[in-house]
């Protein structure tokens, strides 16, 4: 189940962060506020996703091995597609520009602006393709290891 992170644990990640002194981390304000926020040069942490499974609606597992963090900017052109592929390590994908639909199996999902999703090994082979009329642009923070390719093309070959 996907939900977003509460405010207490984004006070957990400001504190971690240093920034525990700041009085933006009070997300009981509007968000209408963000010019004042802006004025006063306060800080604004908005929560995108916390969960525990993919996209599959299985659970994640990392990667043992020396632990490596990727953060990648893919960007997909007009028509442009990631054909059928595994992640052998969890990720968050994060669309900030454009409209992308990931396909596996008969589980079809659309992605646009500041929408988000988790991706991992145990959900199976799928596919990514941009359905906008615009180039589409994805982050993707990758929690994996070493040597460990972010992705794994499927053969289609029976």
């Amino acid at each position: 189940m996907v939900k977003l992170v509460s405010v207490a644990a984004s006070g957990l990640v400001a504190i971690g962060l240093g920034l525990s002194g700041c009085a933006a981390l009070d997300q009981s304000k509007p968000s209408a506020q963000s010019d004042t926020a802006s004025e006063t040069k306060e800080l604004q942490i908005r929560p995108i996703l916390q969960t525990t499974t993919g996209l599959s609606g299985k659970a994640f597992s990392y990667p043992e091995g020396e632990a490596e963090l990727r953060l990648l900017r893919v960007e997909f052109p007009v028509g442009g597609s990631v054909p059928l592929h595994t992640h052998p390590a969890p990720l968050i994908a994060y669309v900030s520009q454009g409209q992308i639909r990931h396909t596996r199996g008969d589980q079809v999902n659309t992605f646009g602006p500041g929408q988000a999703f988790v991706e991992s090994d145990q959900g199976g082979p799928h596919t990514v393709e941009n359905i906008g009329e615009e180039p589409a642009v994805v982050f993707v923070a990758v929690a994996s290891k070493q040597g460990l390719p972010t992705t794994n093309l499927v053969s289609s070959a029976p």
